[in-house]
């Protein structure tokens, strides 16, 4: 068994388990039922995805990474008239109040 996956939500990491799953990969979700005790603290565990086969493991995070990473449309750009490096969330450059 491996770990591919881990996150303090569980909610999100049984999404990423059905993920899997609909990719025909098996695998379980460990410290699920983690309860807290003493100094630790719940959040001090995550919640961890482990397929069963370690052959699967880099299909897995592979598929992980395609359909969980957040979707970034609005990636940053260069301003063409100062050179300045801009969000995506800005039509004109920050800088010289220029358009790209």
């Amino acid at each position: 068994m491996k770990k591919v996956y881990s996150h303090e939500n569980l909610a999100i990491v049984s999404n990423a388990k059905s993920l899997l799953e609909l990719n025909n990969i098996d695998c379980l979700i460990k410290n699920e039922f983690h309860a807290s005790g003493g100094h630790v603290g719940f959040e001090a565990i995550p919640i961890e995805l482990w397929v069963q086969d370690d052959a699967k493991a880099t299909e897995a995070i592979s598929i992980l990474e395609n359909e969980l990473a957040p979707d970034d449309p609005q990636s940053s750009w260069i301003c063409s008239h100062c050179g300045e490096k801009n969000d995506g969330s800005f039509e004109i450059c920050w800088k010289c109040q220029k358009g790209h």
